[in-house]
Parts: structure tokens; C-alpha cells; sequence
């Protein structure tokens, strides 16, 4: 009896001990990712990520009259100014992390803001625009006509100081700071929303039918089968159905082309009914009975105690649905790449193709030179967004919890 006791517990160590190796090997894989992501994003991740667009805009501008003032202005020590052309620069870095100068001020009354553009029409210099090349005419020590071209990586010192030296314009090209991810950003939250308003309705509706009025019969056993089977189907036959379905359908009814946020909504609808149909029927089932008895016997209809009584307990399965697919939605990317498309928009329309954040990693990661300190920043932005989401999502249910039935 001993020697069975004693080959017991040996067993129980050693189940204890790869149990604990098992979970420690789980939790050091996702530190390292995390740590990975936060080391190679932090350095990326800046407010022009944020709120830039992704786009680069190039003007060709020049400026022929000759300058006669100087405009006053008192920088900060760390810009410099041209007090000829009333524009002060400073040294940047652009969203991939290279050494730039940008313009940080503009005097009201400097040429730059009557600048004329390679089309004619006159295009007003703004604050944050970065000057790529500039041809200047000034003068030698001679009176002769030279040529001065300030280069923007011999810094902003040397980029002020030789405009100093030019009373004319004859070429200059600025450029607006791409790379941006608010396009992308908004998109996601296009998504969000959209896809929410398609799903919750028909999840909790299905879910209300499921656990409070069907019957258990083979039909509904049937039901639920083929709910857990489409939770297994891979996300890219989804994406499919949505490029062959959805797509067509919002185009007949828009008169729009090709792949749209709407599309990606409804094709992600489809994919999350079975979380949010599950998720919902489950919290409904955990209610007790006692509840609904309590509520029918008082002379409350059925669906006065569904709505009444068992839909306000249910509330926290919900928003653990809702956050569920929510997650689902920024982190996937295969479906939406056939229904939604790769485009990378900065105009976020909804019945237009718009990459997501997550399609915005896929696009930076699969080129020749995959661009991995943006992606590690985009990826701490999702990871943000669902840790507030998280956060809202309990506070919101706590909160609507206290008027639920204790």
C-alpha cells in the first residue's frame, strides 16, 4: 500500500513539475514577445505616427522676387532661424527613424507663405513640412550670382545659415511627413463599429433563442453543432466568402468598386457569430432559475422576464462577448485582405477599401525590406487599444451590473 502511495506522489511531482515547466516555457515566449515588440516600437512610436498621414505630399516650389526685410523672431535654442525668409527650422526624425529638418515656424508675414507652386497657383509653406532640396541664388563676396543648395542632412544650423545667404528661390521641394497611421487607426474603428452593429443584434438574438426558447430537440442540437463548425473554419475561406459575396453586394448597392470597410464588416460579422452567440447563451444559461421563476410567477410575460430579467444579468457575458470580438477584429488580417483589400488610405470612407492596423503590419512586413520598427509600433498601438478596451469593458459591466437582479 506504501509503495503504490509512494509511486503516487512521484507521479503527482512529476506532473507538478511539467506542469509548472509547461506554463513557465508559455509565459517566458510571451514576455519575450512583448519585450521584442516594446524594444523595436518605442523608438518608432511618435505623435507624427499617431495623427500623420501615410501618404508623402511633394510641392515644387519658387519664389522670384527679391527679398528687401527681415523678419524678427526669437527662437528656442534648439531651432535655428533665417531671419531673411522668416523661417525657423529644427532637427527632426522621420516615422522610420532618419535624421531630417523641419520647418517649426513660419513668420506671418515670410515669403514662404506665397510661395509659387509648379502648377502656378500660389501654395502657402506649413509648419512641420520638411524641405527636401532647395536651389537658392545669392551672391559672392564679388557681387556675382552663385547658386546655394542647403542640404537637409547637414542639419538645421547649416540649412538657416544658408538661407541667410539667398534672396531668391528658384527650386525648392517640400514634402509632408508620410507614413502616418491615423488613416489606418480610424479604419480599424470603422471596423469596429460596423461590425459590432451587424453582429451583436443577431449574436444575442440567436443566443436569446437558443438558451431561453428552443427546445431540446435534434434540430437544436443540430444548431449548435454547425454554430462550434464555423468557429472552426479558417479566417481566409471567410475572406473568400466576403471577396465573392459581400463585395459584390456593397457595390450594387453603393455603385463603389472592389473591397470596402463594409464588406470587411459583414464578411467579420460572419465569423464572430459563433463567439458572440456562444459567449451570450452561455451567460444566460448561468442565470438562475430561480430568476426567471420568480418573474413568471409574478405574471411577467416570457419575454418581459427575458428582457427584463434575464438579458440585465446576462450583461457581463455580453461585454465579455463584445470584447472577445472586438480582438478578433484588430488583430485579424487574412479575411479582410480579400475583403477589404491592402490599401493603405489616409481619406477613410466607409463604402472604400481601407487597410486596418493589422493590414497595415501585413503591408510593412511583406515587402523586400520589411519594415520592422513601424510594425513593432503599430503593434503596441493594438496592444493599447485593447488593454483600454479591456478596461472599459469591465468598468461598463460592473457599472450596469449594480441594477441587475443580485
Amino acid at each position: 500500500m506504501s509503495k503504490k502511495l509512494n509511486i503516487r506522489k512521484i507521479k503527482d511531482i512529476l506532473l507538478n513539475i511539467i506542469t509548472y515547466l509547461s506554463s513557465s516555457l508559455g509565459l517566458i515566449i510571451v514576455l519575450a514577445i512583448f519585450i521584442y515588440v516594446f524594444i523595436n516600437g518605442c523608438g518608432s512610436l511618435t505623435w507624427n505616427l499617431l495623427v500623420g498621414d501615410y501618404h508623402i505630399e511633394s510641392y515644387t516650389l519658387s519664389y522670384s522676387i527679391e527679398l528687401t526685410d527681415t523678419y524678427q523672431y526669437e527662437a528656442s535654442p534648439d531651432e535655428y532661424y533665417s531671419s531673411k525668409w522668416g523661417v525657423s527650422f529644427i532637427d527632426s526624425k522621420n516615422t522610420e527613424g532618419n535624421s531630417i529638418v523641419k520647418i517649426n515656424y513660419i513668420h506671418p508675414a515670410s515669403p514662404f507663405n506665397s510661395m509659387v507652386n509648379s502648377d502656378g497657383t500660389v501654395y502657402s509653406v506649413k509648419a512641420g513640412e520638411t524641405i527636401e532640396t532647395a536651389v537658392l541664388m545669392g551672391k559672392n563676396s564679388s557681387g556675382e550670382d552663385i547658386y546655394i543648395m542647403p542640404l537637409s542632412k547637414n542639419g538645421a544650423k547649416k540649412m538657416a545659415s544658408s538661407f541667410d545667404l539667398g534672396y531668391k528661390i528658384q527650386s525648392m521641394n517640400v514634402i509632408t511627413d508620410g507614413g502616418g497611421i491615423r488613416g489606418s487607426i480610424i479604419s480599424t474603428l470603422y471596423l469596429i463599429l460596423f461590425t459590432l452593429l451587424f453582429v451583436l443584434p443577431i449574436g444575442i438574438g440567436g443566443a436569446i433563442y437558443l438558451g431561453v426558447y428552443a427546445p431540446k430537440n435534434k434540430i437544436t442540437d443540430i444548431l449548435r453543432t454547425m454554430i462550434d463548425m464555423i468557429s472552426g473554419i479558417p479566417s481566409i475561406i471567410f475572406g473568400l466568402v466576403g471577396a465573392l459575396i459581400f463585395i459584390p453586394f456593397f457595390n450594387s448597392v453603393s455603385g463603389s468598386s472592389g473591397g470596402s470597410i463594409l464588406s470587411g464588416a459583414l464578411t467579420m460579422a460572419v465569423m464572430l457569430l459563433p463567439i458572440v452567440i456562444k459567449n451570450t447563451e452561455e451567460a444566460i444559461l448561468n442565470i438562475p432559475r430561480s430568476f426567471s421563476d420568480a418573474s413568471l410567477a409574478l405574471g411577467a410575460s416570457q419575454t418581459q422576464t427575458t428582457f427584463k430579467i434575464i438579458l440585465p444579468n446576462a450583461i457581463p457575458g455580453i461585454l465579455t462577448a463584445t470584447l472577445l470580438a472586438i480582438g478578433r477584429i484588430i488583430g485579424e488580417s487574412a479575411a479582410l485582405i480579400f475583403a477589404i483589400g491592402t490599401a493603405i488610405q489616409d481619406k477613410i470612407i466607409p463604402n472604400q477599401a481601407s487597410a486596418t492596423l493589422a493590414i497595415h503590419i501585413w503591408s510593412l512586413m511583406s515587402g523586400e525590406n520589411p519594415n520592422y520598427a513601424t510594425s513593432s509600433a503599430i503593434a503596441i498601438v493594438i496592444l493599447v487599444i485593447v488593454l483600454v478596451l479591456n478596461i472599459l469593458v469591465k468598468l461598463i459591466g460592473k457599472k450596469l451590473n449594480r441594477f441587475g437582479v443580485k
